[in-house]
């Protein structure tokens, strides 16, 4: 069952960790040794890119695609295989070292916005600094010029009715994105999973239509651009990006229950839409499969597959290199990543979970495809006693590339929703650093440990719910489910 938690009043309205009932969820609090937390090798397997982001040091396996991917990056430094990274906020590229934990120095957290409701998500449109404020109960709002907006964006409350209690809701509207051309076309879209009506319990893309106010969207969608059939009520993804190519990206959850029992074997198959990310052209004729997507057929939306639930991922600026957070079950949470351009990876749920075989018994890979390890493995289960043994929900986070805080350019910056630390490493190519921890508070017992201050009033850090990034590149947590906070210098 969902692990219990006294320190937020709403409880855990986001049971991201779980499926049903589980038997080695519980887990403890503390300080322990930095390091316990295992990495991975990167991403390894699949088509090669021939954008100009694709990575010189991935290799191409053989059965986790079909076709070669269009590139989803082509920035001037390449893929993960890069040396260099630099910054949007000058200096000179630096170069990318693994070898030791990065060194986050000093940072903050300063409020931007505060006392919104169940508040999941923020994003901004291509070149404006307004705030669009994603609350799970189903409206949009919009912080613009120092100020929340009165009246909504966009309401669709009346199709959400979360429920209470031991297993708290995961459905809701979870994310909105922005396509490159907002300003003129202004469209936009949401992804929401319904809990009455005719879409209960369906994840669903749905494009709107900006109104004649600016600040006001047409109440009836335009579109409906993917919808999976119904499932349980858990693991519903959510989050929708657009890429440095233009194309939609779509996480999606594995249907729900324990070890995929929802829709068992969806994961590892491509022809199914659960357990993937997406590569969607919104602009194509339906089912707005994206050219150059790895696989034929019903599969031909699919760009990487065997994923339990990838709640927030997001691409490298820079780059284009993919990072995804994908919620583990009982035992182990997982980053992973793969460099631009490649595509058609299978990521192993069930088969595996973490970097771990088999802890869904008799769970296999699909026919002819080799598993893609995560570079963040973090065991969370009742004997751990590594520093992210309190994780329950990886949150999956970005690489910095902002002006404010240059000792973190290049750093990618991820966390979980309940636990007590953040985290923080380096990719160069195929090679992890070492996790550098962030306690979420100070902790008077250890001065000296990386951490994050609070600025102007704010009060414990306790959840997160998102990270995301400003037009600048500057980053944001999305935090106890009610503020947006910013990271700042100390």
């Amino acid at each position: 069952m969902m692990k219990q938690r006294t320190t937020v009043a709403f409880g855990l309205a986001l049971a991201l960790g779980h499926g049903a009932c589980s038997d080695d969820g519980t887990s403890s609090s503390g300080d322990s040794p930095q390091g316990s937390a295992s990495t991975g090798s990167g991403a390894q397997q699949g088509s090669s890119g021939s954008g100009s982001g694709g990575s010189p040091s991935a290799t191409t396996g053989t059965g986790a695609g079909t076709t070669t991917g269009t590139g989803t990056g082509g920035g001037p430094a390449g893929s993960g295989g890069s040396t260099a990274t630099s910054g949007t906020g000058g200096g000179e590229p630096t170069v990318c070292d693994a070898s030791v934990a990065p060194d986050v120095g000093k940072i903050a957290l300063a409020p931007v916005v505060t006392g919104v409701d169940r508040l999941v998500y923020a994003a901004q449109p291509k070149g404006s600094s307004d705030w669009y404020l994603v609350q799970q109960t189903g409206k949009i709002r919009v912080f613009t010029g120092g100020a929340l907006r009165e009246g909504n964006f966009l309401d669709v409350s009346s199709q959400i009715q979360l429920s209470t209690g031991m297993f708290d809701d995961e459905r809701g509207l979870l994310s909105v994105a922005f396509p490159p051309d907002y300003a003129t076309s202004g469209k936009f879209y949401v992804m929401m999973t319904a809990t009455t009506g005719a879409n209960m319990n369906r994840d669903t893309v749905f494009e709107y239509q900006r109104s004649a106010d600016p600040y006001v969207a047409n109440a009836t969608p335009t579109r409906t651009i993917v919808q999976l059939d119904s499932s349980a009520v858990n693991h519903n993804g959510g989050h929708i990006l657009f890429g440095p190519d233009g194309m939609l990206y779509v996480g999606t959850g594995d249907g729900g229950g324990g070890c995929n029992d929802n829709k068992p074997g969806a994961p590892q198959d491509p022809n199914a839409l659960f357990g993937k990310l997406l590569r969607l052209d919104p602009n194509a004729a339906a089912p707005h499969a994206a050219s150059g997507n790895p696989f034929d057929g019903n599969g031909a939306r699919v760009w990487h597959y065997g994923l339990r639930n990838p709640y927030r991922f997001s691409f490298d600026r820079l780059n284009g290199d993919l990072y995804l957070g994908d919620v583990g079950q009982d035992r182990y949470e997982e980053v992973d990543y793969v460099p631009a351009g490649m595509s058609g990876m299978n990521f192993g749920w069930a088969a595996y979970e973490g970097d771990h075989a088999d802890t869904c018994n008799g769970r296999t890979l699909r026919e002819g495809s080799t598993y893609t390890k995560p570079i963040f493995d973090a065991d969370r289960q009742r004997t751990a006693t590594g520093p992210f043994r309190d994780w329950v929900s990886v949150i999956g986070g970005y690489v910095y590339r902002g002006a404010a805080l240059p000792q973190l350019r290049g750093v990618y910056l991820f966390g979980d929703y309940t636990g007590e630390r953040m985290a923080a490493l380096v990719q160069c190519g195929a090679q992890t650093s070492p996790v550098t921890q962030i306690l979420k508070n100070r902790d008077p017992n250890a001065p000296n440990a990386p951490a994050f201050t609070r600025q102007g009033g704010l009060p414990n850090f306790e959840d997160l719910t998102a990270i995301v990034e400003d037009n600048d590149g500057e980053l944001y947590f999305v935090a106890n489910r009610s503020s947006l906070v910013k990271l700042v210098p100390e």
